[in-house]
């Protein structure tokens, strides 16, 4: 009887994890932020890689942009710099307490940033330029 339980459970767990990484963020599959069941993937949520009016030159824009959905276990990829021709260096301060993984935590204009989805919740973290600009990016993870 004990071991008919476990299997259950194993066997609800496995169902439970299936269904979290084939989540769709639940969109249409004709808009654009329709994620394909099983990719894990999330899409940005905003302009990509576009400083608002008046903000062309010296502040830090993100290609994912201010915020971010990621699906647990999901793997996204983001660019940092500063707008116009600066090459400035920049530094990640995670504050989202577990719930992602940031790697690399520093780098330049064509570093790219692979962004983890480890725990559900919801955060956010800053990147911060060496000439003290800084840019926070909300981060919620979802199933």
């Amino acid at each position: 009887m004990e071991i008919n339980r476990q299997y259950f459970r194993l066997i609800l767990s496995l169902a439970a994890l299936s269904l979290s990484l084939a989540a769709c963020h639940g969109a249409s599959p004709g808009s654009a932020g329709y994620v394909p069941p099983g990719s894990a993937m999330s899409l940005p949520q905003q302009n990509v890689g576009i400083a608002p009016n008046g903000e062309e030159r010296g502040e830090v824009v993100s290609s994912c942009g201010t915020r971010i959905r990621i699906v647990l276990a999901g793997i996204l990829n983001c660019h940092f710099r500063e707008g116009g021709d600066h090459d400035v260096r920049w530094k990640l301060q995670d504050h989202t307490q577990g719930l992602i993984l940031l790697s690399p935590t520093s780098g330049g204009r064509f570093t790219k940033v692979t962004i983890t989805g480890l725990v559900i919740g919801s955060g956010y973290f800053v990147v911060r330029a060496d000439d003290g600009k800084k840019l926070t990016v909300n981060v919620k993870v979802t199933l």
